[in-house]
């Protein structure tokens, strides 16, 4: 059976993980989220992924389902084997342009989906005009 778990070597745990992504960093951005993305530290392969929502996303139960759709993306089709550090950052508007959480949930996943690619496509440019 295969694990689909989403393991701590694919998280980031501590402040300096954080701070080393806030200096110096590449980002995207849509109007939901912000994406901020460095190579990792670590003499490691795996892409790894650290979330911020904020309490003026909503409640506790809001912030945690944000957070639970966000991590079931990326286990499923994030860009695993790029070596880098991802910082997620929810906007505090996700929930508040939408009627319907279901809609808002929708657009969450859709834009993390397009800046997923986007940081792949972004990524895989340098390494190959790096090595050339």
């Amino acid at each position: 059976m295969a694990d689909f778990s989403y393991g701590k070597n694919f998280r980031l745990l501590s402040a300096s993980d954080f701070e080393y992504l806030r200096s110096e960093n590449s980002i995207v951005k849509s109007k939901c989220l912000r994406i901020y993305f460095k190579p990792s530290r670590l003499d490691q392969n795996e892409t790894r992924i650290g979330l911020s929502v904020s309490k003026k996303v909503g409640p506790a139960v809001i912030r945690n389902r944000t957070k639970r759709i966000l991590k079931e993306i990326f286990r499923l089709e994030g860009p695993k084997d790029l070596g880098l550090d991802l910082m997620v950052v929810v906007s505090p508007f996700l929930y508040r342009d939408y009627k319907k959480i279901e809609d808002a949930e929708d657009s969450l996943k859709g834009s993390f989906k397009k800046l997923l690619k986007e940081i792949s496509g972004q990524y895989d440019r340098k390494v190959i005009y790096s090595t050339h």
